[in-house]
């Protein structure tokens, strides 16, 4: 049981979360820690709750109406509305890692890169496979997000469309880099993927490039990719086809491109 003290409403605006903090203050007292939540300098709410001593990372909805903590090397994650100052679900993985936990742009969605409840597993599959999407206003799960070629793992590595329609993931690991794979932000549903790019003839690597960066056009219908050795090609989101290769680039560069393209589609 933890208790909570809010200290006041506020009307929150869709710049909100820019304004939002969440500081934790752990073993205070000893085994709890304390949670203070701001907006700017105002103090929104506080809560002490054992919970709390093990989170490793905040984040607040683009709307300012959600906070996540999460716990990694613990299993959890907590979900607590901002307004209310209230926790309202804890998310518990199988494991104890948290691999990614994101909102979608709207705040109407989150998702989580872990196994979910551990009463809620995928019966095709062991559902530590398979990121999860939630609907925040039922608190329901929308699905499980996964093809059968394993290409939803993100690793917190997650871009979405700014209408918030798609997003994409990169698949990585510790020792090789993977395909972009594009999906429904709605519903979790798989669109796309876009395989490894094939090195130049007489290049020295075999094989194809891996993804290490990947940016949706606003509108979800094309996706920038970033691969290992510096090139960057442009892809049809719908059907992972390549539209145009723009060529080997420094990073600096490439991020300038992937910043532009996110916000414009140039």
């Amino acid at each position: 049981m933890y208790k909570t003290l809010p200290l006041l409403t506020l009307l929150l605006c869709a710049s909100a979360s820019a304004q939002l903090r969440a500081d934790i203050q752990k073993d205070t007292p000893v085994g709890q820690a304390t949670m203070r939540v701001y907006g700017g300098e105002q103090l929104l709410f506080q809560a002490t709750t054992p919970g709390l001593n093990a989170v490793t990372e905040s984040k607040f909805s683009p709307d300012g109406k959600w906070l996540l903590n999460i716990a990694d090397g613990s299993g959890y994650v907590q979900l607590w509305d901002v307004e209310k100052g209230e926790r309202v679900k804890t998310f518990l993985s199988q494991s104890s890692r948290i691999f990614g936990a994101d909102f979608t742009p709207d705040g109407q969605r989150l998702l989580l890169d872990f196994s979910g409840s551990k009463g809620m597993a995928d019966s095709r599959r062991p559902g530590y496979l398979s990121p999860t999407l939630w609907n925040l206003a039922t608190l329901e799960r929308i699905a499980f997000v996964y093809n059968d070629k394993r290409e939803s793992f993100y690793d917190g590595k997650v871009t979405f469309s700014t209408n918030g329609e798609r997003m994409a993931f990169i698949r990585q690991s510790s020792h090789s880099y993977g395909p972009v794979s594009v999906w429904n932000a709605k519903t979790g549903a798989h669109i796309a993927t876009i395989s490894r790019l094939p090195y130049p003839q007489g290049a020295a690597q075999t094989g194809g490039a891996g993804s290490v960066d990947a940016r949706l056009s606003p509108d979800g219908s094309r996706v920038l990719v970033q691969y290992v050795d510096g090139r960057l090609a442009e892809y049809d989101a719908n059907t992972g086809t390549l539209l145009k290769m723009r060529g080997k680039v420094a990073e600096a560069e490439a991020k300038a491109q992937l910043e532009r393209f996110t916000q414009s589609g140039k």
